[in-house]
């Protein structure tokens, strides 16, 4: 059943009743099971009360009463089949809504991922994308239906007992509210530390993802035993506060218990005198006897489900403003791109970021058409984001940026992104033949294609030396080959790909002189016919460059050009 997308910009309990529409034929199921449910509990229970009266007060045999007594057992049976029919569609809910939200989260992710608009941590998007989404079932497939369920069937009790026996009607209609009001008040305590829960959880989460991306390094410093017992300490602040949110769900749980016993108590005393004095039947005062119970069930039910709302709370928190995250391209338009090496020209281009760092103010540069120009300036001074800008993945605040004179948000993303090619510090290698890595770059590619791109990356020679070559397995993230290496072979994707315009980010840091030197002068001869702009401090890779660009907190301090003179202006003549 499909429906239209939420909206998110809302608080997050909204947006969890937005999702919950998504499934609402499954909850009306789920309702009118629970339903179906307690009208066969109402029918067993005068069934079972007319057999007590039929045997103990009017003494007949046993042996007349078997078919009130199959009466009994089939509506037991029924009530149990159905309470697994509502129980089944709650979980089908809960798990629809699930799917449909980790989809969309995937989907929003992948937008998000090169633009980092989401601005977290890998270790809180990982949680956010399983526990997280987790913690939506208990919402939608418990709370949800029972918050129906407690305002319909304890009024369908109330209609069926007050005819009966008026007394106990008023017992249990004003008992009731109590339940609701200590589940409301104990509730809100256990609210505040199930959000502080979940907050140290997904801080644990990504600190515990650093410490593992970062093992081998903290071997080689001794540092391991130290953040282990970080880590130790981390788990235990997370225990004590996981006991502390549970001591506040017992007592919960006791309040609610004590009220519903003390409330069947008295209507048990109730119609215990009633019966005493003669003036009600043992049919009637057993049945209301029998309904005191099923009474406080859905209210009972609510308020030990109450802890499943403030989890789908917690939960929402962390993924509705994730989904809501704007993804703002550089590009939107129709435009073809540019066939051969393009011209880029930044015009007054100003930036900020949504984390807060890495902003640009102003920015007026060319970088011409097949030419190999360098980025220099200290962390945090804007490079990435430059980058970002002149690749479209990010859209700037003010100003504009033209792609050979045609305002780059006019291109078509598709064509202007199959141009493009991005190699980063520190490139991705999953666990395969080389072969199958390179071809990442153009699955089409030939053979005769491949050998040309290692040559042009200087990668031929520590090929050949491989056991297989290039069908040579590398492990996880490239294990198995030297940094040196992987880069040269990043490289070699990059001459594979035909990209027109080629980002490096810091493609030479690390290295030793040697590496350093054959991946400069990869990168120099990936310039020709091709526009590319390279990321770096190191002094053999920016010498090769034609421009040097200085970034300085989000400004152009100077542009260097070939001749060693600086442009007016920050662009070059």
């Amino acid at each position: 059943m499909s429906s239209p997308e939420p909206n998110i910009g809302q608080r997050p309990e909204g947006w969890l009743l937005g999702e919950a529409r998504a499934v609402r034929t499954e909850l009306t199921a789920t309702v009118a099971g629970g339903c179906g449910a307690a009208l066969m509990m109402v029918l067993q229970a005068r069934l079972l009360a007319l057999v007590c009266q039929r045997l103990v007060i009017d003494r007949v045999p046993f042996s007349t009463l078997l078919p009130l007594v199959a009466g009994v057992v089939a509506a037991a049976a029924a009530r149990g089949g159905l309470a697994l029919f509502s129980e089944q569609r709650a979980v089908a809910a809960a798990g629809r809504v699930k799917q449909r939200v980790r989809s969309r989260l995937f989907r929003r992710l992948q937008e998000l991922a090169p633009t980092d608009a989401a601005g977290r941590e890998t270790g809180d998007l990982v949680e956010v994308v399983t526990s997280g989404v987790e913690g939506l079932e208990a919402y939608i497939g418990r709370f949800l239906p029972q918050l129906v369920l407690a305002g319909l069937l304890p009024l369908l009790a109330l209609l069926l007992v007050l005819p009966v026996e008026w007394r106990s009607g008023l017992v249990l209609l004003f008992s009731a509210p109590f339940i609701p009001l200590f589940m409301v008040l104990i509730g809100r305590g256990a609210e505040r530390l199930n959000r502080r829960q979940w907050t140290q959880l997904s801080r644990m989460a990504g600190h515990l993802l650093d410490l593992v991306q970062g093992l081998p390094d903290l071997k080689i410093f001794g540092a391991a035993r130290r953040e282990s017992r970080v880590v130790g300490r981390m788990a235990e602040q997370y225990r004590r506060g996981t006991m502390a949110v549970l001591r506040v769900a017992f007592l919960s749980a006791f309040t609610l218990e004590f009220f519903a016993t003390v409330g069947t108590a008295v209507v048990a005393v109730v119609i215990g005198f009633r019966l005493l004095n003669g003036s009600l039947s043992l049919l009637n005062g057993l049945f209301v006897l029998l309904l005191a119970p099923e009474f406080y069930l859905p209210l009972r039910s609510l308020g030990l489900s109450y802890h499943s709302r403030m989890q789908g709370i917690a939960a929402a928190e962390l993924i509705a403003p994730l989904l809501d995250s704007s993804v703002d391209g550089g590009c939107a338009g129709a435009l073809p791109a540019p066939a051969t090496a393009p011209t880029l020209v930044f015009e007054g281009v100003s930036f900020r970021s949504r984390a807060g760092r890495g902003g640009l103010e102003g920015i007026d540069l060319e970088l011409p058409a097949a030419s190999l120009t360098a980025l220099v300036g200290e962390s945090g001074a804007g490079k990435s984001t430059l980058a970002r800008l002149l690749t479209g993945l990010t859209r700037p605040d003010s100003g504009r940026i033209t792609v050979d004179g045609i305002d780059l948000r006019r291109l078509d993303p598709e064509s202007w992104r199959a141009g493009l090619a991005w190699v980063s510090q520190k490139p991705f290698f999953f666990p395969g033949t080389i072969r199958e890595n390179l071809l990442l770059a153009r699955p089409d590619a030939g053979e005769d294609e491949i050998r040309q791109a290692l040559d042009d990356a200087a990668a031929t020679g520590f090929i050949q030396r491989l056991p297989d070559g290039i069908q040579n397995r590398l492990g996880d993230r490239g294990a198995g080959l030297s940094g040196g290496e992987l880069r040269r072979l990043a490289l070699a994707r990059a001459f594979l790909r035909r990209a027109l315009l080629v980002v490096l980010d810091e493609p030479t840091a690390g290295l030793d002189r040697e590496n350093e030197r054959l991946v400069a002068e990869a990168i120099q001869r990936l310039s020709i016919d091709r526009t590319v702009l390279v990321i770096s401090h190191r002094e053999e890779t920016v010498s090769r460059a034609e421009r040097v660009i200085l970034l300085t907190a989000g400004r152009v301090e100077r542009v260097v050009t070939p001749s060693g003179r600086e442009a007016a202006g920050g662009v070059a003549p």
